[in-house]
């Protein structure tokens, strides 16, 4: 799996159009709710897993890796949640080409390529989670709450 962050303006529809005409597996986040990436890592995790059990809600690990990074149980909100938007900071999650192709993929769409909107933030973090859930845990481990959002999608499916 290559995990790209990258900026721009994006059409969404004609980039996941691309995507399907060339074959490659891949999915486009919103940057500005994800929270390194690790989040990404433990998402694919927790999808590849629901596949391998028969539990996956969707028919596509892409799709399904959605669900968990969002940590919301319906398809649709997990869309409207951290699904690309067609202004801003993204996560390309490329599943079947290597590093190279990944990245030329996402210049061709007219990204600049920037891993740093990728990046943990609080302010990331507090989509997630309130600040009630914020104070019961030490600050070393605030962003172990996404994991914890991860997980909860199991239990909720």
């Amino acid at each position: 799996m290559i995990i790209i962050g990258a900026k721009g303006k994006l059409d969404v529809e004609e980039a996941l159009n691309k995507i399907k005409e060339k074959g490659v597996k891949a999915q486009i986040l919103d940057a500005d709710v994800v929270c390194g990436k690790e989040h990404i890592e433990v998402a694919y995790e927790h999808a590849k897993r629901a596949f391998e059990e028969g539990r996956n809600k969707s028919k596509s690990i892409e799709m399904e890796l959605m669900l968990y990074a969002s940590g919301k149980r319906q398809i649709k909100e997990a869309i409207e949640f951290i699904g690309a938007k067609e202004k801003g900071n993204y996560v390309f999650i490329f599943f079947n080409v290597d590093e190279n192709k990944a990245r030329k993929f996402v210049e061709d769409l007219g990204m600049k390529i920037d891993d740093s909107v990728i990046q943990p933030s609080i302010k990331k973090l507090k989509k997630f989670v309130s600040e009630e859930e914020l104070k019961t845990i030490d600050k070393d481990f605030y962003f172990d709450l996404i994991f914890e959002k991860i997980a909860m999608v199991e239990l909720l499916k």
